[in-house]
């Protein structure tokens, strides 16, 4: 197979004319190959262009290498090698971390035993339209917990800047279970939380086909550690022995965490983020980064925003035409979250804009970010004595102004006004007005027409468990943390990822 880079479509032509150019790169017939789109992206630097590099199966490759763009190319097998064992890895969480370890095994032909404490995404889907619509809130089955994890309900992005082959495995792996072909060669591929719901749903089926054994609506809630080794876990339900325990929590996970760290298992404060979500028309957005060209073909467009003073303020997990949405797991606590739907036509853009926060600014205790994004989520709920968020024109926010909302969030729970001042400290304020001031510069309209809605506090867990190069856990054998609950990954690709790695080097010892 060949790959060839560099062919370059103009906004107004069909992607049907990829075989005429192929044919003129190769000098040969377009009826003496075949061809796949391998990767698209776009250029919107100056004119509007499409660039793909494709794939493409022709007799006698060799000849065509010394034409320009033109190398040949190999997919690899990453299928889990096969293993004969009665092992039974117990894999606790079942987000994007727990999902790709669990398809490892079952690939290698074990029985993994998968326990999460939220429930199946159907049933989840109902308590969270509850909470999203009265406020009434299952701490057990939320946005943050349940089959898939919090990734089922966000924008379902795929975006990632590590560079590894099982990136392909991944994506492979949500395509074959109903997801569209094009996430794997769109740059910034996102599913959507309504087909990322139907993709983990056909993931669990197929795994559970396989042998996989799933209890759902199961919460660990002690761990046997005994000289050292992690031998049992104890549930409200049952217990569990196992040489392999697989930790996929979430970053909202704190109290398996202070199970965790009561049992002397070593544990580490970790850097987060706090800040807020920044709303705007769509329309703004678009129009800024496509130089006002409007066009069928041209999705709900994005951005990346930051700013380096002395501190880091960023834009993070930005949802084009998506909602922002109440997205905590913990009564009386407020905080919002960003989420799209497959079709991104919601009409606003919306994106968190964060600070970072240094564990040094916590207390001298493990858990001590916990309880630092515990006050602020009480902070905020304690407003209104509701699940309202708080809202502001970013406008009166840096310029400490009192006027109406310029419209209404897409918050569904309702807003209340608030003055952000009174909300973030000092220094906080100082980069976050500074960080608006230049992102305005870059998307012209940023602050007078956009609203801020808050608090956002659920970047990153703020502990991490600290793991060695098998990645087993430093001071407590047969505990593997991973994912972002363990401090390892950010986001669906990256926590997928760390999945595979665990698995495959739990195979390894198997084998």
């Amino acid at each position: 197979m060949l790959l060839i880079n560099e062919l370059k479509l103009g906004l107004n032509e069909q992607e049907s004319k990829l075989k005429e150019l192929i044919s003129k790169r190769l000098h040969a017939k377009d009826n003496t190959f075949t061809y796949e789109i391998y990767k698209k992206s776009l250029d919107s630097r100056k004119d509007i262009n499409f660039t793909y590099q494709v794939l493409v199966s022709i007799d006698h490759e060799d000849k065509y290498l010394s034409h320009k763009g033109v190398s040949k190319y190999k997919k690899q097998d990453l299928r889990a090698h096969r293993v004969i064992s009665d092992e039974r890895p117990i894999i606790i969480g079942y987000g994007p971390s727990g999902i790709f370890a669990a398809c490892r095994f079952v690939e290698a032909g074990l029985k993994p035993i998968i326990i999460e404490k939220g429930k199946r995404v159907k049933d989840r889907e109902i308590d969270v339209d509850k909470f999203f619509n009265e406020g009434v809130l299952n701490p057990k089955s939320n946005v943050q917990f349940g089959e898939g994890g919090a990734g089922t309900f966000s924008d379902a992005k795929l975006v990632t800047r590590i560079k590894n082959p099982y990136i392909e495995y991944i994506l492979d792996t949500f395509i074959n279970n109903g997801a569209k072909k094009e996430i794997k060669y769109t740059a910034h591929a996102h599913i959507g939380t309504d087909e990322m719901r139907r993709v983990i749903e056909k993931i669990t089926n197929s795994l559970s086909s396989q042998g996989a054994e799933f209890h759902f609506e199961e919460e660990v809630k002690d761990f046997v550690i005994e000289n050292g080794k992690l031998t049992k876990v104890i549930t409200d339900k049952n217990e569990y022995s196992s040489n392999y325990f697989l930790l996929g929590i979430g970053h909202s996970s704190c109290p398996t965490v202070k199970a965790l760290l009561d049992k002397g298992v070593f544990i580490e404060q970790a850097d987060t983020a706090v800040g807020f979500r920044v709303e705007h028309p769509q329309s703004l957005i678009d129009n800024n980064q496509y130089h006002g060209i409007k066009s069928d073909k041209l999705e709900a467009s994005e951005y990346f925003l930051r700013y380096t003073g002395d501190k880091s303020v960023f834009s993070f997990c930005m949802c084009p035409g998506g909602l922002v949405i109440p997205a905590t797991s913990e009564e009386h606590r407020t905080l919002t979250n960003g989420m799209s739907y497959s079709s991104r036509d919601s009409g606003y853009a919306n994106s968190a804009i964060l600070v970072q926060v240094n564990k040094e600014e916590y207390k001298d205790y493990p858990l001590a970010g916990f309880d630092y994004l515990k006050e602020l989520e009480e902070k905020a709920y304690n407003v209104s004595n509701s699940y309202k968020a708080l809202a502001s024109n970013i406008k009166d926010y840096i310029y400490k102004e009192d006027n109406p909302l310029i419209f209404n969030p897409s918050y569904s729970l309702g807003t209340v006004k608030y003055n952000f001042n009174n909300f973030f400290n000092e220094e906080q304020n100082k980069y976050f007005k500074e960080a608006l001031l230049d992102f305005d510069k870059k998307i012209p309209g940023f602050i007078d027409k956009g609203i801020m809605i808050g608090p956002e506090t659920r970047f990153s867990s703020p502990v991490r468990i600290k793991r060695n190069e098998y990645y087993e856990s430093v001071n407590t054998k047969g505990l593997f943390p991973m994912g972002e609950g363990s401090g390892y990954g950010g986001g669906i690709m990256s926590c997928s990822l760390d999945g595979i790695k665990v698995a495959n080097s739990i195979l390894d010892t198997i084998k």
